[in-house]
């Protein structure tokens, strides 16, 4: 007995050291040839070998191959692949006598893998099974119930890899280091699970992603697709199908970032330098195809503001393309359009601040096109604040036309046009409107810091300007305007009592806070050149008073000079009332800054001149320069006379202080006392 037991041992020795020993025994050239033949016949593609492969038996099956490369497709880019340094290949050696592969391990050592697609759509990870080559070794060949529905592996790691992707058809071209990650598939029939970081951009990113049919997805077909992405400049996540034929991807997103401006730096766009591009998140249904992304039932928010509706981008173009219909809680265009448009408008103190020559960019009109159909429950530009609206927005070359189809505009209601132009190197715009019903003082407030008019206006303006600054917006500004108010009143001021005589301006009963002008019109039209309006036709209808008034406001300066003649009357007609009815009027100047203008008697007419000249396309301020005996000091040179300062030869005698009876109206627009 013992001896027969004695042999069996030594027997069992010799079977172990033979397996141990067998890896060391055989050349390893043997085992490089069946590996390669076995790639070519798997995917078509030749695998080159260049270093060691090393074998062992215990405790697991297992190969070891150093410095691999993967052949790419023909045509590609790069020749290869893959490669990596090392390969290491784990299995099971008891499922293998089965007829099954259980693969235990896969490292992989500095991957390199570059993802192409080329002209016609096709992707580089599509292979094409061959037959054997005649005369070639024959792998051994494992029963049929070995095949991929039995391929599985537990753990794959990716140590410090690199993966490239290339569109051919797009020119996208992109390079991500810094993998490491792990992968594990229970068999190609269960859902294969990456989670692992990379960097990008230098930008650190973790990903956890789950591919639901593996079996599906390698053979170009479709699968159920999960993933998570984290990083400090965004967060992402999708659910929904992938389809590796094409590239296509359909599901839920759900995407946020805390700076717009970061995220589009980290992709490589340059924003304009102005306040806005801050918050923004953005969900939905999503379909993506080549050079194509569509959102619907998308919910978006920039900077606070929030809308929902329909987006589609096409990005194959050369300036990307977006189309859609969207509905905005409210749109805010200052963040955008830089610091100068942001200062425009007063703050109802009765007088506007000096135009902002902070530089006005329009430059993220170059960024985009679009053809967008938008509602837009408040809608603020400049100092102005815009109630619902609905408005069309075309946008190309960096020019955008927006049509205003609904328009609520402080109490009122209009349409009209609004264009920007920001294709060239001076930012233009344009606009075009006709508003009904609109309540005058807040609008004049927030539009020009003028607040001591009121009653319900109708506006029709179109004028157009351009400049790299809101001051140079305002000095260009030419067209033609026409405003008519009903029913309202001149704050500050009695005219009525003013025509009748002029000692009423000196007691100071047709001046102060609680005088005013109640009118039942009050109308004026105006042609707009080089930033300053003319205006031959204002007319105030009042039961006691008819006003005709005709000048000029230098809009870029801030400044009017205006010539007006107030009558008395006994007629009580109001609005739609006879204007050139006789009585007792003493015509007065208004002019200087509008914060502080002067006011003096005026007999001499001369401003009439001005007027034409600007309905004529002269210089509006030529004619004033030495009109009148100076009636507009400081112009053309002409240095305005300094108070106390002694007349100077052929000068008018100063006059005493007091003796102007409009001295009184100085403060009617909110300036000095």
């Amino acid at each position: 007995m013992w001896r027969v037991l004695r042999w069996v041992l030594l027997v069992l020795v010799l079977l172990v050291g033979a397996l141990v020993a067998l890896p060391f025994l055989l050349p390893t050239s043997v085992y490089k040839d069946q590996i390669v033949e076995q790639v070519r016949l798997a995917t078509g593609r030749a695998l080159a070998i260049d270093g060691d492969l090393k074998l062992s038996f215990f405790p697991a099956l297992g190969v070891e191959v150093n410095k691999v490369r993967f052949a790419n497709v023909a045509g590609s880019r790069d020749a290869d692949m893959a490669s990596m340094e090392t390969l290491v290949v784990g299995a099971e050696l008891w499922p293998l006598l089965s007829g099954s592969l259980k693969v235990t391990e896969i490292r992989l050592v500095k991957p390199v893998i570059h993802l192409e697609i080329d002209k016609d759509g096709r992707g580089n990870w599509l292979f094409e099974p061959q037959s054997a080559t005649p005369g070639a070794p024959v792998p051994a060949q494992p029963s049929t119930s070995t095949s991929s529905a039995d391929f599985s592996f537990r753990d794959v790691t990716l140590s410090d890899g690199t993966l490239t992707y290339r569109d051919a058809r797009t020119g996208t071209d992109q390079r991500v280091d810094a993998v490491n990650a792990s992968v594990k598939l229970p068999s190609l029939d269960q859902p294969l699970t990456f989670k692992g970081g990379l960097t990008w951009n230098k930008e650190a990113i973790t990903i956890d992603t789950e591919v639901a049919n593996p079996r599906a997805l390698s053979s170009g077909g479709k699968s159920d697709l999960k993933t998570k992405i984290d990083a400090e400049v965004m967060s992402a996540s999708f659910a929904g199908d992938i389809d590796a034929a094409t590239s296509a991807i359909a599901g839920k997103v759900d995407f946020k970032t805390r700076s717009a401006r970061r995220l589009a730096a980290w992709a490589g766009v340059d924003l304009p330098k102005v306040r806005g591009f801050g918050p923004m998140a953005l969900s939905g249904d999503l379909e993506s195809t080549t050079g194509r992304i569509a959102f619907k039932h998308a919910k978006v928010s920039l900077d606070g503001m929030n809308g929902s509706g329909n987006l589609a981008l096409e990005t194959a173009r050369a300036v990307p393309y977006v189309k859609g219909d969207f509905t905005l809680d409210q749109l805010n265009l200052n963040p955008y359009m830089g610091s100068g448009a942001e200062k425009s408008g007063g703050g109802g103190g009765g007088a506007v601040g000096a135009w902002s020559d902070a530089p006005i960019d329009l430059s993220a009109l170059k960024l985009v096109d679009a053809d967008l159909d938008f509602a837009v429950n408040a809608l603020q530009a400049g100092g102005l604040k815009i109630g619902r609206s609905a408005l069309d927005i075309a946008l190309a070359g960096g020019k955008m036309r927006a049509t205003l189809k609904q328009l609520a505009l402080y109490g009122g209601n209009g349409s009209g046009l609004i264009s920007l132009n920001g294709s060239g190197g001076v930012p233009q715009f344009g606009l075009d409107v006709r508003v009904a019903g609109v309540q005058g003082e807040p609008f004049l407030t927030d539009a020009a810091g003028f607040n001591r008019l009121s009653g319900t206006a109708s506006i029709v303006a179109k004028v157009a300007g351009g400049g790299r600054s809101q001051r140079a917006w305002m000095k260009s500004l030419g067209g033609t305007a026409a405003i008519k108010f009903e029913d309202g009143a001149i704050k500050g001021i009695n005219l009525a009592e003013i025509a009748r005589t002029i000692q009423s301006a000196l007691s100071g009963s047709a001046t102060g806070g609680s005088a005013k002008t109640d009118f039942a019109e009050l109308s004026g039209s105006f042609v707009i050149r080089n930033g300053v309006a003319a205006n031959k036709d204002l007319r105030l209808l009042n039961p006691f008073v008819r006003l005709n008034g005709a000048g000029i406001i230098d809009l870029g300066n801030q400044t009017l000079d205006y010539r007006i003649e107030p009558k008395a009357v006994s007629s009580i007609k109001g609005q739609g009332g006879q204007h050139d009815l006789g009585g007792i009027g003493i015509p007065f100047r208004i002019k200087g800054p509008w914060s502080n203008p002067s006011y003096e008697p005026d007999l001499s007419g001369v401003l009439n001149s001005a007027v034409d000249s600007i309905l004529k396309g002269d210089n509006p301020l030529d004619s004033l320069k030495n009109g009148a005996g100076g009636l507009i000091p400081g112009l053309g040179g002409q240095p305005a006379q300094q108070e106390g300062a002694p007349a100077k030869k052929g000068d008018p005698k100063k006059k005493p202080k007091g003796e102007n009876p409009l001295d009184s109206l100085k403060g009617l627009l909110g300036g000095g006392k």
